[in-house]
């Protein structure tokens, strides 16, 4: 029985030797693999964070386009009914530029009218 419990001792340290063994055997390489590991959560979590950043900074660009575009409509009316006045300024100049040439240049037609109708009345008023 002494002899079983001593190859059972020999066994049993072989087998924690291999375990040892075979487990610190990759060391380096598990070493690496976990700073690399590391380095991507530190990446993943880095990059979490910048999106959303970026979520909210689009919410806040998405939120004052639509104000802008609300905004855009509105001048969009204001600008037609400028242009309505503009185009109604702008007949009214030119029939008072026409009215202009009519008083600054004497038509001798139009003045023969008037002479005839001043004519007329005073017959007109002979009458009465």
């Amino acid at each position: 029985m002494l002899a079983y419990c001593i190859w059972a001792w020999i066994l049993w340290a072989i087998l924690w030797y291999l375990i040892f063994y075979l487990r610190y055997e990759y060391k380096d390489t598990i070493n690496e693999l976990r700073s690399h590991l590391k380095e991507a959560n530190n990446q993943v979590q880095h990059l979490q964070e910048e999106l959303d950043e970026y979520t909210l900074q689009n919410q806040i660009l998405k939120e004052e386009a639509t104000k802008l575009l609300d905004k855009n409509d509105n001048l969009n009316e204001v600008v037609s009914e400028l242009s309505t006045y503009y185009v109604h300024i702008k007949k009214a100049s030119e029939k008072t530029q026409e009215l202009n040439e009519y008083l600054t240049n004497p038509d001798e037609m139009l003045e023969e009218k008037i002479k005839k109708s001043n004519k007329k009345s005073d017959e007109e008023k002979k009458f009465f």
